[in-house]
């Protein structure tokens, strides 16, 4: 029986690298039951200069660690530059790479772990963004820290589909980058989510209780993970969020912007 299989995604300005040192207490817990899929995102930040079809068309080489799923630019409307390359990125390594059991997702990359669920549910086919020819499976589950909605209005038919994907949402209290509320609102895209909700602000906590709510998720679909059954997160509930606490609140690398 081939291992679980659980794609990464970063946040806005990182990099696979710093994304494995920003979720270091999800890779503890899943060890070796899972092999874990650390994706750079497509898009240098160093490259904001180029034009919407440089980035859909130009090979760029990602010489630099400030990497992104696309960028937000604001004008007289507001568009995701990159997106298109993104998907693309990501339509490639599901052919290739997958099946992959479930998405990590931290900020922006827990805002495209959404979209890759919705896009692969088929409910969300009447729009201008897709996966183009892709053979997989829908995703089994979803951890999302930090998530927001792809704010664009050109986007806002994806998330009129309810997300039947098993989804657990982790939350600082005092993140001022996804602000509580933004995270709130994506969280009743999906039907049962679990919420974990700590003291903190736009980071993965390393606390222990973190950890053990994590685990108790992962394993009703990672063999080889064993449950800490007193701490698991009933469908649609929230956790109470736990005092600060020095691992809690540690400095992480690179705060993402959303």
């Amino acid at each position: 029986m081939s291992k679980s299989k659980i794609l990464c995604l970063h946040g806005f300005g990182e990099s696979a690298e710093l994304f494995k040192i920003r979720s270091r207490n999800f890779r503890a817990i899943v060890g070796d039951c899972a092999e874990l899929v650390y994706l750079d995102g497509p898009i240098d930040i160093g490259s904001l200069h180029m034009t919407t079809g440089d980035l859909e068309e130009a090979e760029v080489e990602n010489e630099f660690t400030n990497l992104a799923w696309w960028w937000m630019r604001r004008g007289e409307s507001f568009e995701a530059r990159g997106l298109g390359k993104t998907l693309d990125l990501i339509s490639k390594v599901l052919n290739e790479q997958g099946p992959f059991d479930g998405i990590m997702g931290f900020s922006q990359g827990a805002c495209l772990a959404i979209v890759i669920a919705l896009l692969l549910q088929g409910s969300a086919t009447d729009g201008p963004i897709s996966l183009g020819e892709v053979d997989h499976p829908q995703i089994k589950f979803l951890i999302l820290a930090g998530a927001f909605q792809l704010e664009v209005p050109e986007y806002d038919y994806l998330y009129t589909h309810k997300i039947d994907v098993p989804s657990l949402h982790i939350t600082g209290t005092y993140d001022t980058v996804v602000e509580p509320e933004r995270s709130k609102l994506v969280q009743g895209f999906f039907e049962s989510p679990e919420v974990f909700e700590f003291v903190g602000g736009h980071f993965i906590p390393q606390s222990p209780k973190c950890a053990r709510v994590m685990r108790a998720f992962l394993a009703r679909f990672v063999p080889g993970i064993e449950s800490d059954k007193p701490n698991t997160v009933e469908a649609g509930s929230s956790t109470t969020p736990a005092a600060a606490t020095p691992s809690d609140n540690a400095a992480e690398p690179i705060p993402s912007s959303a």
